[in-house]
């Protein structure tokens, strides 16, 4: 999904108007207003908007969505009230300088409360994956679903394939995160359950498994890498037999690819040292057309690993900078894990004060939940943080924000974590309240739209 220029709300509670303007020079956008303003409802709103979760949008009060993306495109979301349990969004888009807009209703029905309950094995983790802790593996969400059914938060989105808003929704991504929740119980809250290791019993270790999944996925796909490699390697060989291979190129390309990997190595990602030396001897050109197809397979092998390394590195230095006698480490299997700055020795999860658990759950969620392009939402992001913390969170955002090319609206009561950039600041009201209109003036509005609609 294209990122957002701007959003209009109508009718939030049923009687608010928000305009909400994105900020044009900076990935972040924060909405500040008084208590009972709407600002969690409107995050909501727009994760609601940018995920199609018809589930979360038929939870909030509101009547209108207007949403402004940077491309000029434009998307309407209206709600329709009918009668028992379904509830009926009409969705508008129109992209100028076309003038009609195309429209499609969809309906969302609550799920069966008679429906079997999803196994206490099997958790959500932040990113809407779901995740085996007895096999420690992400399950794909239709597997998921089949095997456990698990609730479908792609449903919306595949409601409308092979439909014109399908084009709106093309590698969409949202997180929202609350942060009142970071440091809660998990799925077992009261303590060890039977099936459920003790590393997922609270959100914060659940964020930790996360990490780990992807570690572990990344590991498999290095692993694939060098099978296919040397599968294919002594046809690769036969190919570069009349190649020519300079010397000291290849002894640079060399070096920058082993400190890559020691690199890699001493970070936890790559668990295998490669003891491979460069010939202390000037090389003959057989020798050289070996080393530079070795080096292809080499190089091919760490790539799936770079871009989790970049993101753990990231952590790694927001957490060393910020932890009193602490350090991020890694465990053999990829959990992370944190160490003794003064003995060496494992400390386990609990031994972090809320604040410092609930800066890593922020960050782990900020860089090992989204993707490249994706809407992030945080509200109240100051809670169990220190002072000091909240002057350099825009800091390290931006950060996070500059690798994985995200969009970050975070709502805040704190001029700490403002921290004098106001710029990017926009205000929200709590209006008077007004009458609600009589029926007559909503069906009036509802026709006035129906004369815009393309026929």
């Amino acid at each position: 999904m294209q990122k957002i220029h701007q959003a209009d709300v109508k009718g939030l509670f049923g009687y608010m108007n928000h305009c909400l303007d994105f900020s044009p020079d900076s990935p972040i956008t924060i909405v500040s207003g008084p208590n009972g303003s709407g600002k969690t409802h409107l995050l909501r709103l727009l994760h609601a908007i940018s995920s199609l979760d018809l589930a979360e949008l038929a939870s909030i009060d509101f009547h209108e969505v207007k949403v402004t993306f940077q491309d000029r495109r434009i998307l309407r979301v209206v709600r329709q009230e009918i009668a028992g349990s379904t509830q009926v969004f009409r969705f508008l888009g129109r992209t100028p300088p076309a003038r009609n807009w195309k429209t499609l209703v969809l309906e969302y029905e609550p799920d069966d409360e008679d429906a079997p309950e999803v196994p206490a094995w099997v958790v959500q983790l932040p990113s809407g994956e779901w995740y085996d802790t007895r096999s420690e593996r992400i399950i794909p969400a239709d597997m998921a679903k089949r095997r456990y059914n698990t609730p479908d938060r792609l449903a919306g989105i595949k409601a409308v394939r092979n439909s014109w808003l399908a084009s709106y929704y093309d590698d969409a991504s949202a997180v929202f995160i609350d942060t009142k929740r970071l440091d809660s119980t998990g799925p077992t809250p009261g303590g060890y359950s039977r099936g459920i290791p003790r590393h997922l019993q609270t959100r914060v270790q659940q964020y930790s498994a996360q990490v780990a999944a992807q570690i572990t996925e990344s590991r498999r796909k290095s692993l694939n890498e060098s099978l296919d490699a040397d599968q294919s390697f002594a046809a690769r060989m036969l190919q570069a037999a009349h190649t020519s291979v300079k010397e000291k190129e290849l002894k640079e390309r060399y070096q920058r690819i082993a400190d890559q990997h020691a690199e890699l190595h001493a970070s936890g990602i790559s668990v295998i040292p490669v003891d491979v030396a460069f010939p202390a001897q000037k090389t003959n050109p057989t020798t050289r057309r070996i080393l530079n197809v070795f080096l292809d397979d080499w190089e091919r092998k760490l790539q799936p690993l770079l871009p989790i390394h970049a993101k753990l590195k990231l952590l790694r230095s927001i957490i060393d900078s910020k932890f009193t006698g602490k350090t991020l480490d890694l465990s053999a299997r990829g959990h992370i894990r944190f160490k003794s700055r003064h003995s060496g020795r494992p400390l386990p999860m609990r031994s972090l004060s809320s604040g410092e658990q609930h800066l890593f759950a922020v960050f782990a969620l900020l860089l090992f939940s989204t993707r490249h392009g994706t809407l992030v939402l945080i509200d109240e992001p100051e809670i169990s943080m220190h002072a000091a913390w909240k002057h350099s969170f825009l800091e390290d955002i931006e950060e996070v924000a500059r690798i994985s090319d995200l969009q970050i609206v975070l709502a805040t009561h704190s001029s700490s974590i403002v921290n004098g950039r106001w710029e990017i600041v926009r205000e929200i009201e709590v209006p008077e309240t007004t009458p609600p209109p009589a029926d007559g003036d909503d069906d009036d509005q509802l026709e006035g739209l129906e004369a815009e609609v393309e026929a």
